[in-house]
């Protein structure tokens, strides 16, 4: 038997021992997957608007982290929203004031996001574009009910309003309306989604929302200047301005930080304008 036979079993055996050195030496330097950590859910109720607004920014948020995910739930209005968060059922307040004392003493904690604008809003077939403050007063509380009195068509005027625990609601009545009551024929709503659709569906109609509705719900409806004023222009002095805030418990500020900083950031205050708010200084 010649020398290369005899070695050939056991340069097999070699072979073999160094291809499963290699497989073991590759499996022990693969990487071991990072595990795929839960998402923190975060639960918002409050101001419709305000909400509006929040989910915009939270939209913008989760494009670009995967810590959090956000479950909006049905308005509650301001103060249902402060509840929920002080009853611990809710993570965030989305609020269209500042918080009061009593909500205060409660244990609330409050960002100051911006201010939005009530904005006085007709339908698209209504032709008028300006009114003065004490035009849409009158409008609103039944002193005028034709277009043809603030230089629109010969028809009648269909009022909408918001309850009166809406935070627009309290804006108008602080800046403009005071104690006097809505016309007896004003359709009385209780969301904004529900103004946006009316003011959508119904002719010859005005309402008031959220300048960010506008914006990023872009109801059929164009928003008057009042008294020279116009919403087009964020450093306008316009007459009805309504604060944007969040709140939130402080034992709990951990979970939602990553995005209170998001909204403070550059990103988060830009968003702020495109959507119609005066970022908070």
């Amino acid at each position: 038997m010649t020398r290369t036979k005899l070695l050939q079993p056991w340069m097999s055996m070699i072979a073999i021992l160094v291809l499963t050195l290699a497989a073991c030496s590759s499996a022990a330097t693969k990487p071991t997957p990072t595990p795929n950590l839960p998402k923190k859910n975060v639960a918002i109720s409050g101001s419709g608007s305000v909400s509006t607004v929040v989910k915009y920014l939270s939209d913008a948020y989760g494009k670009k982290h995967s810590d959090l995910t956000f479950e909006f739930l049905s308005g509650t209005g301001t103060g249902g929203g402060v509840k929920g968060v002080l009853q611990r059922q809710l993570d965030l307040a989305a609020m269209g004031r500042a918080p009061t004392s009593e909500e205060t003493a409660g244990g609330i904690a409050y960002l100051d996001v911006g201010l939005d604008r009530v904005a006085i809003a007709v339908s698209l077939d209504v032709p008028v574009t300006q009114l003065t403050g004490q035009q849409v007063k009158d409008i609103l509380t039944g002193k005028i009910t034709n277009w043809s009195a603030v230089g629109g068509p010969d028809a009648t005027i269909n009022v909408l309003v918001r309850d009166e625990a809406d935070s627009a609601t309290a804006v108008l009545r602080d800046k403009l309306l005071g104690k006097e009551a809505f016309a007896g024929s004003a359709l009385a709503l209780t969301s904004a989604p529900d103004m946006q659709a009316a003011l959508s569906n119904m002719t010859r109609a005005i309402g008031f929302l959220g300048n960010s509705d506008l914006r990023l719900e872009k109801p059929k409806a164009h928003a008057v200047v009042i008294d020279g004023h116009d919403l087009a222009n964020l450093n306008d002095t316009y007459p009805y301005p309504r604060p944007v805030g969040i709140g939130y418990l402080p034992a709990n500020v951990a979970q939602v930080q990553p995005f209170l900083d998001f909204i403070k950031s550059a990103e988060g205050q830009a968003l702020l304008v495109s959507a119609g708010i005066s970022p908070a200084k």
